[in-house]
């Protein structure tokens, strides 16, 4: 390995560490799915056209579960032909996941400036439109840095000029800090806007809770890891057995924060959280009819059984 090139290898997991990843994994998917089948089933994205937006970024953080917590433990198993795209669909869910937080915010930013023009100009085929260019263009950037890499082993071991890979690195950084400095800017226009009453001002902060909520999270679970990776690439006297141990802490951080989100998703959003509690109710109703269905039919086997045997004389 020269000085320019850097190789990225898996460690041997242990027994804990296989759990985690399959654990999160499997635990995020159900969360997610739950988020997609109501976004699905249950809302008009033509009435609510930034729900396209929280769409993407359920379906980016379940791709991450699948594709990436579900595998990793045994990514050294795979066969060759799978790396490179393996390698193209992390990292275009990671940024495209990334990216539609910044539209949440430009969407919410939009909204509170523009209330009377907001569906003249946020409407589903503009969103629809901004979705499927976010896909293609992070897609594209994702290939462009993939054609650089080089497989040294199996998937586990990667072989990548660090300077290649940098601007992803870059893009994860600015994307968070962006979110975070549009959801403060959305917060200060909130909380001084002087036209709102009270009441009016409370209702408007409800609404923004999903926002706020996301974008904090993000910051605090995701910006650590990243600005440690960079870290580790910009200076070498850096990479010490602390700042190592720190950005493992952090990643495992970022890894349960892909499973939280799909549940911010829920607690914060109430037509998520009400047709959630619908589905509950519903099941716990058949649920009880099926039991007093049982309980009637047992009871009246019990009578037959209990019913003394005559015999005519």
């Amino acid at each position: 390995m020269n000085g320019t090139d850097e190789i990225a290898t898996q460690d041997q997991f242990t027994l804990g560490e296989t759990i985690f990843y399959l654990s999160n994994g499997a635990v995020g998917s159900i969360f997610n799915c739950i988020v997609l089948w109501i976004a699905f089933v249950h809302i008009d994205t033509d009435d609510k056209p930034r729900q396209i937006i929280v769409i993407n970024m359920t379906f980016a953080d379940l791709l991450m579960c699948l594709c990436y917590m579900l595998t990793r433990p045994y990514l050294n198993y795979f066969p060759k032909v799978l790396c490179h795209p393996y390698y193209v669909t992390i990292w275009t869910i990671q940024l495209v996941s990334c990216l539609n937080l910044v539209w949440l915010n430009v969407d919410k930013l939009i909204f509170i400036q523009f209330p009377l023009h907001y569906y003249s100009i946020i409407n589903r085929r503009k969103v629809f439109i901004v979705s499927v260019v976010t896909w293609i263009v992070l897609g594209y950037i994702a290939f462009a840095v993939n054609a650089f890499m080089t497989i040294s082993g199996g998937c586990d071991r990667v072989i990548i000029n660090p300077y290649i890979y940098m601007p992803i690195c870059v893009l994860y950084v600015v994307m968070i800090l962006t979110s975070f400095i549009i959801s403060a800017i959305i917060y200060f226009i909130a909380h001084t806007s002087t036209r709102s009453e009270t009441r009016q001002r409370t209702k408007l902060f409800h609404r923004l809770f999903f926002l706020f909520s996301s974008t904090l999270w993000t910051f605090f679970t995701c910006l650590p890891y990243r600005i440690l990776y960079l870290l580790n690439f910009l200076c070498a006297p850096c990479r010490s057995e602390m700042v190592h141990q720190m950005t493992d802490a952090f990643f495992r951080i970022l890894v349960v924060g892909m499973v939280i989100n799909p549940l911010i998703t829920i607690w914060t959003q109430r037509i998520y959280r009400m047709h959630l509690l619908k589905f509950f109710n519903k099941w716990q109703d058949t649920r009880d009819d099926t039991e007093v269905s049982v309980r009637r039919h047992s009871t009246k086997l019990n009578m037959v059984e209990s019913m003394p045997l005559t015999t005519a004389l």
